[in-house]
């Protein structure tokens, strides 16, 4: 990693730089092995539908007004408020979108817009590719 880098140097730096960022975060318990998220039609479940596992980690339950603590949490940052604040700064909006319009030499690639499967997607996807929705 470079000298100057700006990564967080721990998880509670990390966590403050996340909330600073002010975007909505959901959080949905899962597994502790990794096999499930306790989620829509699963959500009150207490024991994992695929390993068995507990859900909740019985140690931290000393009392019953303390509210449950599970193993494993997912933290799930939605992509739409995070796209519609790139596409907020024209500069941004314009470098976004510069794969649709940039030209470039036939036979070379440059960016993955310059492949055969994206131009294929494109005219297969007409109504995704114009921004129709």
């Amino acid at each position: 990693m470079p000298p100057d880098h700006l990564f967080p140097v721990d998880h509670y730096n990390t966590k403050k730089l996340v909330k600073d960022l002010d975007l909505p975060m959901e959080k949905i318990d899962a597994c502790k092995n990794g096999c499930m998220l306790y989620w829509k039609d699963d959500i009150d479940m207490d024991y994992c539908k695929f390993c068995g596992e507990v859900r909740y980690n019985p140690t931290r339950e000393c009392s019953p007004n303390r509210k449950k603590t599970p193993y494993a949490v997912l933290r799930y940052m939605s992509i739409t408020p995070r796209l519609q604040r790139l596409y907020a700064s024209h500069v941004i909006a314009e470098q976004m979108t510069w794969h649709a319009n940039h030209q470039r030499e036939e036979g070379s690639m440059c960016h993955p817009s310059d492949a055969e499967a994206w131009r294929h997607f494109d005219q297969i996807c007409h109504r995704f590719c114009s921004g129709v929705t």
